[in-house]
């Protein structure tokens, strides 16, 4: 971790209750902080670079890991096992919504004043995209190649496993996200500052099911520039130099951040 360390920043690790974070810290005195999630198969450390970026800018970024990843993958999973994903997947994104109430209430406790957004890419962005849905005083949302209609990640998740009848804790988790569905919420989102970007040919998200969600959230924005969604040509399921670029620009420029 060393070479990923800079002059303008700070990076310390910290606990937040149960939950391993890293904390890239602006040298400048800043009031926004930003809570950015890992996709699958990643973990916290491999967000610094990135996180460096936002930082660099001007935001506070909290890098939380996620339960079966990084440090925290006890059980030895293989993320390479297409079953294995879909069989833990929606448990780590609704573990990870459980666990945020902590890590806002450091962020509060911490930097009082501050206003916070959230971010991910992938399995993350889909956690921010939940969280920006429930949690109504985040001041803006970047969701890098997720999905906010629920009902099509339930049935893009249920289609990786390979059983014919799922167990009653895994029914229990779908109807947690087939209840909770961002997109059964437009209003949850009217006139807040959202970034949605995904890559037009992934082949991991379909960015079918994001256009969905935003052609249904978009009906409830009266400033429609406020609601971000771009699909980057020749580009899969990665967060690229440009869109990091296109959303900087986006939250300082329209989204006040």
């Amino acid at each position: 971790m060393e070479y990923l360390k800079t002059n303008y920043s700070d990076i310390k690790e910290v606990m937040i209750g149960k939950v391993p974070a890293i904390i890239i810290e602006p040298k400048e005195e800043i009031n926004k902080t930003l809570v950015f999630y890992h996709g699958w198969g990643s973990d916290k450390e491999r967000q610094i670079f990135r996180g460096n970026i936002f930082a660099s800018y001007g935001y506070r970024v909290v890098l939380p890991e996620a339960r079966y990843h990084g440090e925290r993958n006890v059980e030895k999973l293989d993320h390479e096992d297409k079953e294995v994903e879909g069989k833990y997947i929606l448990k780590v994104i609704m573990h990870n919504i459980e666990e945020a109430p902590s890590i806002f209430n450091y962020i509060e406790e911490n930097y009082p004043g501050n206003e916070i957004a959230v971010g991910g890419h992938s399995m993350g962005a889909i956690t921010a995209g939940g969280l920006y849905a429930f949690k109504k005083d985040l001041k803006m949302a970047f969701i890098f190649n997720g999905i906010n209609n629920w009902k099509e990640l339930v049935r893009g998740v249920n289609e990786l496993k390979n059983q014919d009848k799922i167990d009653e804790r895994e029914f229990r988790i779908n109807e947690f996200f087939l209840d909770m569905n961002p997109m059964d919420s437009p209003e949850s989102f009217k006139d807040r500052p959202l970034v949605l970007y995904n890559g037009e040919d992934d082949d991991v998200i379909d960015p079918a099911g994001q256009e969905s969600f935003v052609n249904e959230v978009e009906k409830v924005y009266e400033d429609k520039k406020l609601l971000d969604f771009k699909l980057f040509e020749m580009t899969g399921h990665q967060v690229t130099t440009q869109m990091l670029e296109e959303a900087i620009k986006f939250s300082k420029e329209l989204a006040g951040f």
